[in-house]
């Protein structure tokens, strides 16, 4: 990993030199050690270079000093450990204090990010560059770039959310969830995306409901035990315009038809039955949970605890009924 991060950084032209104690842009500095205390009971065994270059930081950090060298030397303190919030942010400072062109730096955090990709502090550090910015620039090439080696990266995707909502780009990203998802539809972050995508644009109306149900069938039907668009079906039903019980009756009965023991459509149904409850529709639930017992044997707990709530709420009905 190590040598990973070198390569990509080497090619940069830097102001410093190895090792720093004999670099002429230090001499003046005295690099201060880690104090780890009299006793330490585990000591961590740091390279040379490492507590090298952390003793010089540590001195540049102690006289609050915003220079070249020591927007150069947090260039060093990253490469030798990418998670470094504390470098991560002093990088910043120095970046804004010496009002470096902060386009050039886009492109340093996405030659880290090709070694460091699932790096909140990269990450982070490249959405207060881009805000302070104030432009989108490329944003969304760049984390599409990155999801296309890593689709379930979270960190980009959070990235990408906030430049959506913060430049309002949402123009074009149901279309992109679309392609993700016909690349791998068991992509849950896609689906997650999709979600996202359509709470922050048309919102939940009855007819985006049942446009995003026969969307998800389409997938349901090329893997119907693929768990992430039942998912996404099961927040679709959460929505208070939720008024389609009649065309997930229609579908999910093709599924069934098809495959009597899909278990993701099984516990579907368990589930929209606890919702949306019914004397009939809980009845029918109750006998799914124990054929589920059989089907999915690892879940079978699970599947007792569900059987339960379902008779609690069709008990809860008949009494109702009988009075």
């Amino acid at each position: 990993f190590r040598i990973k991060i070198a390569a990509a950084m080497d090619s940069r032209p830097s102001m410093l030199t190895f090792p720093l104690s004999k670099c002429a842009l230090f001499k003046d500095l005295v690099p201060i050690p880690q104090d780890d205390g009299p006793h330490p009971v585990v000591p961590i065994s740091y390279s040379d270079h490492f507590v090298e270059v952390m003793d010089y930081f540590r001195a540049i950090l102690k006289k609050e000093e915003y220079s070249p060298r020591a927007l150069a030397l947090t260039k060093e303190v990253i490469k030798v450990n990418p998670a470094n919030y504390t470098g991560w942010l002093f990088r910043r400072e120095c970046l804004f204090e010496l009002k470096e062109d902060l386009s050039k730096e886009l492109k340093f955090i996405e030659e880290m990010a090709e070694v460091s990709s699932k790096n909140y502090q990269l990450w982070h550090h490249r959405r207060v560059i881009v805000e302070r910015m104030g432009v989108a620039g490329e944003e969304l090439d760049a984390t599409t770039k990155a999801l296309h080696k890593d689709p379930k990266n979270y960190h980009v995707w959070a990235h990408r959310q906030w430049v959506l909502r913060k430049f309002n780009l949402f123009k074009n990203e149901l279309f992109f969830t679309e392609f993700l998802l016909k690349v791998d539809f068991r992509n849950n972050s896609a689906w997650n995306q999709r979600y996202f995508v359509v709470k922050n644009t048309t919102g939940f109306t009855e007819a985006i409901i049942d446009r995003e149900i026969k969307f998800t069938f389409k997938f349901i039907n090329n893997a119907p035990n693929n768990m992430s668009p039942w998912n996404y079906l099961r927040g679709l039903a959460n929505q208070k315009e939720f008024k389609h019980m009649g065309l997930l009756n229609s579908f999910t009965a093709d599924v069934i038809k098809k495959d009597q023991k899909c278990a993701e459509c099984l516990s579907f149904l368990v589930d929209i039955a606890i919702k949306y409850p019914a004397i009939k529709r809980l009845q029918v639930a109750a006998e799914m949970c124990q054929d589920l017992t059989k089907i999915s044997e690892i879940r079978t707990k699970y599947w007792q605890y569900l059987e339960k709530k379902v008779k609690e709420k069709l008990e809860g009905l008949e009494k109702k009924s009988s009075k």
